[in-house]
């Protein structure tokens, strides 16, 4: 049986960047290119929800200071 969170992404985003935020905006949020995603959610059935935290973080905040995207 499959449960799924009825809570929002905006209820569980970080008030604020964190480097791992950074890290997942700076990789344009391809899984394809992140050590975390590798390491944690490649071969299970959990997925990463990075993505989405980066883009109400970008929605709510705007770009994280002092980084270009894609670096």
């Amino acid at each position: 049986m499959s449960y799924r969170y009825n809570v929002s992404c905006s209820e569980t985003t970080s008030k604020t960047w964190t480097p791992t935020a950074i890290d997942c905006y700076k990789l344009g949020c391809m899984c394809s290119r992140c050590n975390l995603y590798k390491i944690y959610f490649s071969k299970g059935n959990v997925r990463c929800r990075m993505k989405e935290t980066v883009i109400e973080l970008v929605r709510k905040f705007g770009a994280p200071e002092g980084v270009e995207e894609n670096e």
